[in-house]
């Protein structure tokens, strides 16, 4: 079987991953769980048996959203099991393995965090917070809105960040670090 954008993107960088299943949360949502309304857009990117394997994707997706009670809001559990997964990394990098260039990107990017967080737009962990200032630059950029060039910046600065947890993650997984 092909393997599906969200199998590639989570072998790849786990942040792209969870930006992109958020993503798709969402579309899963503005369609109204309707799979033959989904199936006309992606014909649009995908054919064949790599437009029936996202198809299926979509489905499980799909089910667990409605499962999972949270047709309306809310990511599906898996996710959240990853995100509590990034956060243990994230703090065994900061105070078990003392990652001197990954602490540095952190302390980088806080005050950027604490401004956004100001704005109310927090999360439960610094991780989950730069995810959610991540996303909200995706939706705008999706929109074809622009950001003023300090908040370019900001992003830049938590961009960075997070390809960096997303190269420890893959070391991780690798067992390397």
């Amino acid at each position: 079987m092909n393997q599906t954008t969200a199998s590639e993107k989570r072998d790849q960088h786990v942040v792209e991953y969870l930006l992109y299943e958020w993503q798709m949360e969402d579309l899963a949502r503005a369609v109204d769980f309707d799979l033959p309304a989904l199936r006309v857009h992606l014909s649009a990117a995908y054919e064949g048996d790599r437009l029936e394997a996202e198809l299926t994707w979509f489905a499980d997706l799909m089910r667990d959203l409605r499962r999972e009670n949270k047709s309306h809001s809310g990511h599906r559990s898996k996710l959240d099991e990853l995100m509590i997964e990034l956060t243990y990394l994230h703090k065994t990098l900061m105070e078990v393995l003392k990652d001197e260039e990954y602490k540095s990107a952190v302390d980088g990017a806080q005050p950027h965090l604490s401004a956004m967080e100001a704005k109310g737009e927090a999360g439960k962990s610094e991780v989950e917070s730069m995810l959610i200032a991540l996303y909200g630059w995706l939706v705008l950029r999706m929109s074809g809105k622009t950001v003023t060039p300090e908040t370019q910046e900001s992003l830049d600065v938590i961009r960075d960040w997070a390809n960096l947890l997303g190269q420890r993650y893959i070391r991780m997984r690798a067992g390397d670090l």
